[in-house]
């Protein structure tokens, strides 16, 4: 079975999807075939993002009710092993126990990773449903509502018999040091949660998906490539945090 990656956040603006991209391209750039899903129903942006949503006709339920999946996901330009399945443009439409079947009935050799990109908030029910080995990444920035939720998130995945881990998003070294938090180990002791990758604030990330270009470049590539090693198993240390 492919690994299942999990992509949640607290309240919207946590730069979840573009973490869900980030990884995704990352993970496809070493070798992996990769199958991103969106399943933010009546919020879908992941098609946008990409700058494939002129290509969308079908969407992950589609698939779910037995669609070809060839005839409904999207391969991403330029990124010839990433593949794109949108959410669905109304809420309610996807059913959890139907989608964790369909998910997991995937032939094996379809695709090295699946990339979960969750809706805001938290549910509980799709936490449990997903496969056991379903690698969790819960995103939050540096300021305290951020980590706050982090660590709700981290209660529920808990309860669910479910670990996750902390990607530390839009991450500023001054901000850290002076404004919010003393050190990085205030926000992982805060948040509950085991730290995976962090990555660094970037205004040319934030215009790049603002017009519909996929590509990460600089600082941001290097952050999302470190995360990808370490989801493939790669004993990638952290740099230091000047460098990050």
């Amino acid at each position: 079975m492919a690994q299942i990656i999990a992509v949640l956040g607290g309240k919207g603006g946590s730069g979840k999807s573009t973490c869900s991209i980030g990884i995704s391209l990352a993970l496809a750039e070493q070798g992996k075939r990769v199958l991103l899903i969106d399943l933010d129903e009546g919020m879908r942006c992941l098609d946008m993002l990409l700058g494939v949503s002129e290509d969308l006709v079908f969407d992950v339920s589609d698939a779910v009710a037995g669609r070809e999946l060839s005839s409904c996901v999207l391969n991403v330009p330029e990124a010839e092993s990433l593949y794109l399945l949108a959410a669905p443009a109304e809420k309610g439409t996807l059913n959890t126990k139907e989608f964790v079947k369909y998910l997991t009935s995937l032939p094996e050799n379809h695709f090295d990773n699946i990339v979960l990109d969750l809706p805001a908030g938290s549910d509980i029910e799709l936490y449990q449903a997903l496969p056991k080995s379903t690698e969790f990444l819960c995103i939050c920035n540096p300021n305290a509502v951020s980590v706050r939720d982090a660590a709700n998130i981290g209660n529920l995945l808990s309860k669910a018999n479910r670990r996750g881990k902390l990607i530390i998003n839009r991450f500023e070294t001054y901000f850290i040091r002076n404004i919010m938090f003393s050190n990085l180990d205030d926000i992982i002791d805060e948040s509950g949660l085991s730290l995976i990758g962090i990555v660094p604030e970037s205004e040319s990330l934030f215009f790049a998906f603002l017009e519909g270009k996929f590509k990460i470049t600089g600082r941001a590539k290097k952050a999302f490539a470190r995360i990808a090693a370490r989801l493939n198993g790669q004993n990638v240390p952290l740099p230091k945090l000047s460098k990050i």
